[in-house]
């Protein structure tokens, strides 16, 4: 095992002995990572393809992870103490450091990128693992929507009262193989949040400054008053079960992001990508909103290099315990 400089800038320890270059393999419950000298050798054949296929090209097996990373000790992020808004485009942001892929479609752009990758993750496609997760969703998802439709019904009658607007937030996100979906949540925002603060919306971030940005801030002056409560006990993100039921998002998984967004990825972040975008995750329960957003960013991927049905489970009890005690919700 050999120790390199990881995407997020700290040690990362990778496995450098000899690989297969050419030829696929039977791709089980472990992981595989690609390394410099396999990218080449895939001659032009297309990653995300390989990625989300049965078998994979990979290196020995990822060491799994024995526990959850602990949350991170630090108050709440606000703009009164001067934290950054991934949505606010600073004026350190350097135009020419980033490869937007203007008028690129995403898919494309994701394979173009994924090019530049130092390394790259690939994800548990064990059909075996692609079945119990599947089936944890539908079953999950199911009886959680049956047992909060009530509790749905009389939320969306509140928000409807508590500030013009519709009930449901509907937003544009991006989940397994760059693919672009629509995601539901209940509205937490007022509706005109974009005309009255469009500096919180210009998604220009530059790679340094992602270091110290957050997606949400505490004081966040788009929160309605019935909104920030919703946020505060997570019962915004209900409406996500539907996209659970239709095979956009999983019970876990990296938290789906914005095509804005994903374009600011580095290359081997992308592969939070390789797998399907999840309701709650190993980010959500090690500090949620308290993490950057390259400190998530850096979780999600680490999910993808681990996934097993032990870890989502215990993914899943560990959210419990979150969105209970409220830590991190804001």
């Amino acid at each position: 095992m050999a120790d390199t400089t990881r995407h997020d800038g700290r040690a990362w320890t990778r496995h450098t002995g000899p690989v297969a270059p050419t030829r696929s393999r039977p791709y089980g419950a472990a992981h595989g990572v690609l390394a410099p000298a396999d990218l080449a050798a895939l001659d032009g054949a297309s990653l995300c393809d390989l990625a989300l296929a049965r078998n994979a090209l990979g290196g020995p097996a990822i060491e799994s992870l024995t526990d959850l990373p602990p949350g991170a000790e630090r108050d709440r992020p606000t703009r009164a103490d001067g934290q950054g808004h991934v949505g606010r485009n600073d004026a350190d942001t350097d135009a020419d450091e980033a490869d937007e892929g203007d008028g690129e479609p995403l898919a494309a752009y994701i394979e173009r990128r994924l090019r530049d990758a130092e390394f790259v993750i690939l994800p548990n496609q064990s059909t075996g693992y692609r079945l119990t997760k599947r089936a944890l969703d539908l079953v999950g998802a199911t009886a959680l929507l049956i047992l909060t439709a009530p509790l749905m019904v009389i939320l969306a009658l509140i928000i409807k009262l508590d500030s013009p607007g519709p009930a449901l937030f509907t937003q544009t996100r991006v989940t397994s193989g760059g693919r672009e979906f629509r995601f539901f949540k209940f509205r937490t925002m007022y509706a005109d949040a974009r005309q009255r603060f469009p500096e919180l919306y210009a998604y220009g971030a530059s790679d340094r400054s992602l270091e110290s940005a957050y997606y949400k801030l505490a004081d966040d002056p788009r929160n309605t008053r019935f909104g920030r409560w919703l946020r505060r006990t997570t019962l915004d993100e209900l409406p996500n079960l539907f996209n659970v039921i239709a095979g956009d998002l999983s019970m876990v998984g990296p938290r789906p992001d914005l095509p804005e967004l994903v374009r600011r990825y580095r290359p081997e972040e992308l592969a939070c990508l390789f797998t399907k975008a999840g309701l709650t995750g190993l980010a959500q329960v090690a500090g949620r909103s308290l993490l950057t957003v390259r400190e998530r960013l850096t979780l999600d991927t680490r999910y993808v290099a681990n996934q097993t049905v032990l870890l989502d489970l215990r993914i899943m009890v560990r959210t419990v315990i979150v969105v209970l005690t409220g830590r991190g919700a804001f």
